[in-house]
């Protein structure tokens, strides 16, 4: 195993994490926008949801999510509990079937920016 996907993985959810930070404490009470707390905060965690799984995943030496349709049933499954279950036994949550959709996504742009960034660059 590559050492240092454990690695990546860990950057990229520190890195999430982070964005939630800066979204959730400077840029929303700075401009007033409630989209990017709520479907923002929801996009962001399908990311770090995906990093949470795929650095598990190689810490048990097992192979990370990297094809499209099993990374979409993970964050799909997700989502449905975060939006469909959590409202029953946390009073505070609200289900909201938009959110299913920013998990998904979110999980899904992450995947493609791994894929991205792990391609062979070509030299000129």
């Amino acid at each position: 195993m590559d050492r240092s996907l454990p690695r990546r993985y860990a950057a990229s959810g520190v890195l999430i994490a982070g964005l939630y930070l800066l979204n959730r404490f400077l840029l929303v009470p700075l401009t007033g926008w409630r989209l990017p707390a709520w479907h923002g905060a929801d996009f962001l965690a399908g990311g770090l949801m995906l990093c949470f799984l795929n650095g598990l995943l190689l810490l048990a030496r097992r192979r990370p999510l990297e094809r499209v349709l099993p990374a979409s049933l993970f964050l799909l499954g997700c989502g449905l509990f975060w939006e469909m279950v959590t409202p029953l036994y946390l009073p505070r949550s609200v289900g909201d079937p938009r959110d299913v959709l920013a998990v998904w996504l979110g999980g899904l742009a992450l995947l493609a920016l791994r894929r991205a960034l792990d391609r062979p660059r070509h030299r000129r």
